[in-house]
């Protein structure tokens, strides 16, 4: 469970699980170089992000590189079909599909045409981490797209909402979002019977049939309606995560097959014009924020941050 939204210059997720992996904020600096099926990218745009380390290596949920362009990997079980390397193609792990967009491309429009030369290979991380069922949110300021790819190949779909979730496929979304195409936020009328005098009740009835559920396919309605009805303001990023807040989900809410509580890890809103990746977790709300500077940029090494600490060791080493 998660919800990824792209919003102009903003663009965020939740990280909806019933554990947490000791998530990080992660900045991948320019000269850090990485091997990626088999090539070395020494030299790169710098990113950060959030990502669990394993064994040096940054598994990223959601990053943005220095170019402002974000991607984000949501879950996508039951649809999500890897294959083994093809050649002639861009053979790409699942798992390493972030940071090589992201070394790659400045803008969606390139992301979307290195993509049309690429397959997403099932290799596994390590024996303990096999593939994750993944599709992925690519965006910047100027647009966003879906990246799936099924049993039908891997498929790019203009993502006009900027809004996406988990499975079923992207158009399946778009399809059934059509259902509440009447909804609104204004007072509502009458147009049911004019010989009745009917009168709103309450305030919000506009909105009546609205789902509340925390199904992929309701949080997807949900989010499209939050953001596109919340008054602008002139504080983005915090009206980003009230939209956000609209499809949170509280421990409790929604519980797995062996009992365990499905919550919010995380929530993030990384501002692709001023590189700040702002983020709340679900034990520490406060919302929090750090800068990709040019003294992290062109750091020597990988530098992380806790996510519930408020630890500033490294971000005074690097504050410059």
């Amino acid at each position: 469970m998660c919800t990824a939204i792209s919003d102009g210059h903003l663009f965020g997720r939740t990280l909806d699980l019933e554990y947490s992996y000791n998530e990080k904020i992660v900045i991948l600096p320019r000269n850090y170089g990485f091997t990626i099926s088999g090539q070395n990218i020494r030299y790169h745009p710098a990113m950060i992000g959030v990502a669990h380390i394993a064994n040096g290596y940054p598994l990223y949920y959601d990053a943005i590189n220095e170019h402002g362009l974000g991607v984000a990997g949501l879950n996508f079980p039951g649809n999500a079909v890897y294959t083994e390397p093809k050649p002639d193609k861009h053979n790409v792990p699942s798992f390493e599909l972030i940071p090589w967009l992201l070394s790659k491309c400045d803008s969606t429009d390139s992301a979307e045409k290195l993509l049309c030369d690429t397959v997403i290979t099932n290799t596994s991380f390590s024996p303990d981490l096999p593939p994750t069922p993944l599709h992925w949110i690519i965006a910047d300021k100027n647009r966003a797209i879906t990246v799936e790819q099924t049993k039908d190949g891997l498929n790019i779909f203009d993502n006009t909402p900027g809004v996406m979730t988990n499975s079923p496929v992207f158009p399946y979304h778009l399809l059934r979002v059509a259902d509440y195409m009447s909804l609104d936020s204004a007072v509502r009328e009458n147009t049911l019977c004019q010989k009745l005098k009917l009168e709103a009740y309450s305030r919000g009835m506009s909105a009546m049939g609205l789902p509340g559920d925390y199904s992929s396919s309701s949080r997807f309605v949900r989010a499209v309606f939050a953001k596109f009805h919340t008054t602008q303001a002139e504080d983005w990023v915090n009206r980003f995560f009230h939209v956000m807040d609209t499809v949170s989900v509280p421990k409790g809410c929604v519980k797995t097959d062996s009992g365990k509580d499905v919550y919010t890890v995380y929530t993030s809103c990384a501002d692709l014009e001023s590189l700040v990746y702002y983020f709340k977790t679900y034990d520490n709300p406060t919302v929090r924020g750090v800068r990709l500077t040019e003294a992290l940029a062109n750091a020597g090494e990988i530098i992380s941050f806790p996510m519930n600490s408020d630890d500033t060791t490294a971000k005074k080493k690097y504050s410059n």
